[in-house]
């Protein structure tokens, strides 16, 4: 599966295992994040919105100088509940819930 932003693309893929998913995510391209901020990767579901989250979140990670993302993550998220995954910048706030602030995107 693709993800996308705005000049930006990555691969994710998602295998079914014995106690859930192994997500894996590769990019040559994603931008280093400032000092503190990460990037977190969510499983998305139907009527996902800032007032009313739908989403599990999978990890987080950052990538290294280079642009380079190789990261893999295991989750218990039902992709049939939760079919989109977005990948979101997160500020060093302490706050669990998603900034908003969408870096990529599954198509």
């Amino acid at each position: 599966m693709t993800l996308r932003g705005a000049g930006v693309r990555a691969q994710a893929q998602v295998n079914v295992t014995g106690p859930g998913r192994v997500v894996s995510v590769k990019s040559t391209s994603v931008a280093e994040v400032p000092k503190g901020t990460y990037y977190e990767l969510w499983f998305v579901g139907p009527g996902d919105t800032p007032g009313s989250p739908n989403r599990i979140p999978a990890g987080t990670w950052h990538p290294d100088k280079r642009g380079i993302t190789d990261v893999r993550f295991l989750i218990a998220a039902d992709p049939m509940i939760f079919p989109e995954i977005e990948v979101t910048k997160e500020p060093p706030d302490g706050n669990p819930a998603s900034s908003g602030d969408v870096a990529l995107r599954s198509n």
